[in-house]
């Protein structure tokens, strides 16, 4: 395209230097008798001022427009905004499960009823306390007590309970009774699928319950949508009359119409306790309580860059799942899922393993519960779908390693193997992906530690040794871990002896 007189335009020239040269090439040509454009004129005093008031406000148009699309946004809350109009909210950090074995003494008169809600709470590492609450009520009776072990305890397995506290009764606001009213809540981070409402009015009280959309709510429906901020903030949304009843609004004073919400607060890897850990008990007849193989599930909650790529492909699917993406895509839209993949036997058979966020394990009932709930509205109803969990994949690594002559040798040896079993750790393995040991080599020679090293087993067996094309192929069902701290061992050579 061209300008005054044919001078080209182009618009990729956004700066003030660019502008300003571009005014003054149109200058010379339209304004020939013009001859001074030394910064002494006036006139390209004027031209300077225009070209800096112009660079600021392309500048901020830029930016407005890099705003408008999920691919070029960089403001968390804007890349909010855009994917909310997809229909798309970010996730929360899921919370970790545990299955408690819990002891009684072997003269503890029976049934004994452990309640839905009963909170048990532990210890970190780092001093902070975590609280666990059950998911249903346990009944625990002779027959299902083991054996009179030490301390003539018995023990019984399992008692199901997820990281987390309950928040009961917040006043999140008082109804105006104004359509599409907004409500933030007041602690957080909020667990996912955990929130009730109550709105108490001159009327009496009435459960509103939470809805993924208010766009397919009938006007009539007690029903509310959450709104989650980047920064983990979430919003009630109550509907305009059309797509979701209105909170009413109260009469006097005393009949204020408030909205009470009662949820779940927590989530996060925090609550991946460690196998063995104790637990504290509420109820004085459980001796101990202890999480035999720990906890598993909780992750930390969705980045806006893992959404900006999730979501256009969910989008896509229109929450339908046909194609073995789908089913995955959808799948790990389900809190507490790290990994998966759908494999499909015949036309309406459709595998799907997973594993639970941050570990190569069977994932728990609550989370195949979830998958399959989720699933319910998305799969064709002649379909059928089975949740399975990973086959482990160990592997086993040998290596010669020649170390720096001014590094400490059991420093190289940590160092090194911190560096194999990240190559293999959680995020960075997938369903039925290939190891190479040229990835190993080259992620072992680049430490500073090294000198040079040699590989002699790099196997799924303990006696195994490297395979002539350096490959390890797995199974679809199959996710790699590094194993256990045997999998890897190392001779060290050279260095500094301590």
């Amino acid at each position: 395209m061209t300008g005054v007189r044919g001078l080209p335009i182009d618009y990729t020239n956004l700066g003030y230097d660019a502008l300003r040269e571009s005014m003054l090439a149109i200058a010379r040509e339209t304004l020939p008798e013009w001859t001074d454009h030394s910064e002494n004129d006036l006139g390209v005093l004027l031209i300077e001022l225009f070209a800096y008031a112009s660079d600021i406000t392309l500048y901020y148009q830029t930016r407005i427009a890099a705003q408008l699309f999920p691919a070029t946004s960089d403001e968390p809350e804007s890349l909010v905004q855009l994917l909310r109009l997809l229909g798309y909210e970010l996730r929360p950090a899921p919370p970790a499960t545990v299955e408690l074995a819990v002891a009684v003494d072997a003269g503890q008169a029976l049934p004994l009823t452990v309640p839905a809600g009963t909170a048990f709470q532990t210890q970190t590492a780092t001093g902070d306390r975590l609280q666990f609450e059950t998911v249903r009520d346990t009944t625990i009776t002779t027959a299902a007590l083991g054996p009179v072990l030490e301390g003539n305890l018995r023990w019984f397995l399992p008692v199901t309970a997820v990281e987390g506290r309950t928040v009961t009764g917040e006043l999140a606001g008082v109804s105006d009774g104004s359509p599409n009213q907004l409500y933030p809540l007041g602690e957080g981070p909020v667990i996912a699928g955990s929130i009730t409402v109550t709105v108490t009015g001159p009327g009496g009280s009435a459960v509103w319950h939470e809805v993924r959309t208010l766009a397919t709510a009938t006007p009539q429906e007690l029903c509310f949508a959450t709104q989650r901020a980047a920064d983990g903030r979430v919003t009630l949304l109550f509907g305009d009359g059309v797509n979701g009843a209105i909170p009413p609004r109260g009469g006097v004073s005393l009949d204020q119409a408030e909205i009470l919400a009662t949820y779940r607060a927590g989530g996060g890897p925090a609550g991946n306790v460690a196998p063995g850990t104790a637990f504290d008990s509420p109820i004085s007849a459980l001796r101990q309580v202890v999480a035999p193989a720990g906890g598993s599930g909780g992750a930390v909650a969705e980045s806006v860059e893992s959404a900006r790529d999730l979501a256009p492909r969910l989008f896509r699917a229109q929450e339908r799942a046909v194609t073995a993406d789908d089913h995955v895509e959808l799948a790990l839209r389900t809190p507490g899922v790290g990994k998966a993949r759908a494999v499909a036997l015949n036309w309406n058979d459709v595998l799907l393993y997973v594993a639970p966020s941050g570990r190569v394990e069977q994932p728990s009932e609550l989370l195949r519960r979830d998958l399959l709930a989720a699933f319910e509205q998305s799969r064709m109803v002649t379909s059928a779908l089975r949740v399975l969990g990973p086959e482990p994949a160990d592997i086993y690594f040998r290596a010669t390693v020649r170390a720096q002559p001014y590094f400490l040798r059991d420093d190289v040896r940590a160092v090194v193997t911190a560096a194999a079993a990240e190559l293999l750790a959680f995020d960075r393995v997938d369903f039925g992906e290939p190891l190479y040991l040229s990835r190993l080599y080259d992620a072992l020679q680049s430490l500073p530690q090294v000198a040079s090293l040699t590989v002699t087993q790099f196997s799924r067996t303990p006696d195994g040794g490297v395979d002539a094309d350096g490959v390890i192929d797995l199974e679809p069902f199959e996710l790699a871990r590094p194993g256990y701290p045997e999998t890897i061992q190392l001779v060290i050579e050279g260095g500094v002896a301590r």
